[in-house]
Parts: structure tokens; C-alpha cells; sequence
């Protein structure tokens, strides 16, 4: 029995590493389904091996017949993936290139404003007020306020 839990151990092994063949893994299911006491390291594959075993007797071959569709079918599906790509990767190109490249937008007493000549002169003014105060930042000072405590 010590040598066949070696072998079994052994087993386990490459099936997890997947080098079994498949008499090897007809063997851990047969080992599992008879056994009667195993050693506690064991113990928890013993559901998965009865579960294994039990899939693959249910397991048939599909007829000859059927592969052929089954492979036409995924041609037309990757067919199709392949054109939705296409399409999808067009519309974005044509939606990027209708858009403006640059907007303007700033709400200045409280009204949107897009006209790009108002927003940057309302920009100037704004850094140049920040600029002109006592000679100490106060934007660095504010920003290690917020980001730094």
C-alpha cells in the first residue's frame, strides 16, 4: 500500500503540473474511486478526482458530422468580431476628427462663456492678480495646503 500512495502522490503531481497521459489519469480516478482510507494529505483531492471520473464517463464523442459546422460557425462569429472592430474603430477616427480641436470654456461671474478671446483675457487678468500680490505665492502656498497635510 506505501508504494502505491508513492505512485498515487506521484500521479497527483503531474496531473497538476499537466504531464499525465491519459491512462495515468485513469488510474488516479480508479485509485480514488476504491479507495477505502487515504492519508490526510489526499484527503481533499478525493471529491475533485470522484468528480473527474464521473465527467468523463458521461462524456461521449460528438459525431463526425457535427465538427465541421461547429468550425464554420466560429469562422463566421471571428468574421464578424473582426468587422465590428473595423466599423467601431472607423467611427471613433471620423467622431475625433468632427470634433473641434480646442474649446474654450469658462464661467466667469457665473456665466459660461466660449468666446476664446473673453476666456483668455479673463485668464491673463486672473494670473496677473495672483502674480502682483506682496511677493509671496499664494498658489503654491494654497495647493500645499490641500495636498500635502
Amino acid at each position: 500500500m506505501n508504494d502505491n500512495i508513492l505512485k498515487i502522490r506521484t500521479l497527483v503531481d503531474r496531473f497538476f503540473d499537466g504531464k499525465t497521459t491519459l491512462s495515468e489519469e485513469q488510474q488516479l480516478y480508479e485509485f480514488f474511486r476504491e479507495a477505502r482510507e487515504l492519508p490526510e494529505d489526499l484527503m481533499p483531492l478525493s471529491e475533485m478526482f470522484l468528480d473527474l471520473a464521473a465527467v468523463q464517463q458521461v462524456e461521449k464523442p460528438l459525431p463526425q458530422a457535427v465538427q465541421p459546422v461547429r468550425r464554420g460557425w466560429f469562422r463566421w462569429a471571428a468574421a464578424a468580431a473582426v468587422a465590428l472592430l473595423i466599423v467601431g474603430a472607423a467611427v471613433t477616427v471620423f467622431s475625433l476628427r468632427a470634433q473641434p480641436e480646442e474649446e474654450y470654456v469658462a464661467y466667469i461671474y457665473g456665466e459660461r462663456t466660449t468666446d476664446q478671446a473673453v476666456v483668455l483675457d479673463e485668464m491673463q487678468k486672473t494670473m496677473t492678480a495672483l502674480a502682483s500680490t506682496d511677493g509671496s505665492d499664494i498658489v503654491e502656498e494654497q495647493l500645499k495646503s490641500m495636498f500635502c497635510n
